[in-house]
């Protein structure tokens, strides 16, 4: 067989979000991300659509599921803002784990 058809490559589909726990209160986030700041540290980022009480505590227990995944995310809080169309909370993660389920 010297002319063979080649196989496409199958695109790995995106993790689609579930649920999202705050302290066990469920919350409606509009993202959700972890990022390294310059100095090492990771902060973690939630922007809701309306003020949301589960996220106004000194520290915060996260639990997220994603496509067979669940991430705990144990975060002290360190600012919010309030823009036009959305509120910003950012925390500062001090412990994270992921399991698959």
């Amino acid at each position: 067989m010297l002319f063979k058809k080649k196989s496409k490559k199958k695109k790995k589909a995106p993790e689609r979000y579930e649920s999202l726990k705050a302290n066990g209160v469920d919350v409606q986030p509009l993202n959700f991300s972890i990022r390294k700041g310059e100095d090492g540290s990771a902060t973690l980022l939630v922007v809701t659509p309306d003020v949301e009480e589960a996220l106004h505590y000194d520290h915060v227990d996260f639990e997220l599921r994603a496509g067979g995944k669940l991430v705990k995310v144990g975060a002290k809080f360190r600012e919010a803002s309030d823009e036009k169309r959305f509120k910003t909370y950012v925390f500062d993660v001090d412990g994270f784990e992921e399991f698959y389920v």
